[in-house]
């Protein structure tokens, strides 16, 4: 009598490895990762998402298919080697696809005239919509930021001075942050321009040339101009002490503009007479 028996040695499947995980820089922007399991010397392997949502495998059985996932989300995939009936080898691999923070707009440069005489701007910077924006202080002195953390905070400054302003928007340590610049500059008006005293009285008379006598501007540069009157020269037109020449018996207006651009230029005029002697009396020879 006989009897026949059976025996397979059956082979543990290949000890899984997914690979390791992507949640680095190297996800920022994606919603795509290449995945990187080992492949099976014994057994066949399959992906499976343990915990996610709205991700797909493309091909659930290749250990280095294409995953795809939302923006933002987390998930953790398993990689499971088979050779049943022995126990399966199991591998989890984490994959986050990390959002690049809004791109940063600081907002238009502000220098132009609306500036002048202020101290104080108000900020015009995005608010982002990925990460959380601050503002700092690049280039400048004198200079402080209401609320950093407001797009559109208040910035006040020292009257004259130019400042760099930087928007940051961050979406945690992995990701690069992103930055826009913005200038601002507090312009100053000019100082209030005095033209000096009209000369029209007998301190002329017999006279061609006189020295005018405007102030000095503190901020911007002054410049004179003849508004009426012909024939007339200054000797520098940039001096608010000046020799003006002009021709007897002609009156002249003259006005002393002081500018500091971008802001309005203010002006002032003097009028300038050259009062002719009369002529000399001859009474004729005694009689």
């Amino acid at each position: 009598s006989n009897d026949e028996v059976n025996i397979t040695f059956n082979q543990i499947p290949t000890t899984a490895n997914a690979g390791i995980d992507q949640t680095s820089a190297a996800t920022c922007g994606l919603t795509q990762v290449i995945l990187s399991a080992n492949t099976p010397g014994i057994g066949t392997g399959n992906w499976s998402i343990i915990s996610g949502n709205g991700g797909n495998i493309s091909n659930a059985n290749s250990s280095g298919t294409l995953f795809n996932g939302v923006s933002g989300a987390s998930y953790t995939l398993r990689w499971t080697i088979s050779n049943s009936p022995c126990p399966a080898s199991t591998d989890d691999v984490i994959v986050t696809f990390n959002q690049n923070p809004t791109t940063a707009n600081a907002g238009t440069d502000q220098i132009d005239a609306a500036t002048c005489g202020q101290t104080q701007v108000n900020l015009l910077a995005n608010t982002p919509g990925i990460g959380t924006g601050q503002w700092s202080i690049v280039s400048g002195t004198g200079g402080s930021i209401g609320n950093p953390n407001n797009a559109a905070t208040t910035f006040d400054g020292i009257a004259g001075n130019s400042y760099t302003l930087r928007w940051t928007i961050s979406n945690g340590a992995i990701c690069t942050p992103s930055t826009d610049d913005v200038i601002v500059t507090l312009n100053q008006n000019p100082t209030t321009p005095l033209a000096g005293a009209d000369q029209i009285d007998n301190l002329t008379c017999g006279q061609t040339q006189v020295t005018l006598a405007a102030n000095t501007p503190s901020i911007g540069t002054g410049l004179w101009s003849i508004v009426s009157g012909t024939g007339g020269s200054f000797g520098d037109a940039t001096s608010p002490t000046s020799t003006f020449n002009g021709v007897s018996g002609s009156t002249y207006t003259l006005r002393w503009t002081v500018s500091n651009s971008p802001c309005t230029a203010l002006t002032d005029d003097v009028v300038v007479t050259f009062n002719q002697s009369p002529t000399s009396a001859a009474a004729g020879t005694d009689q």
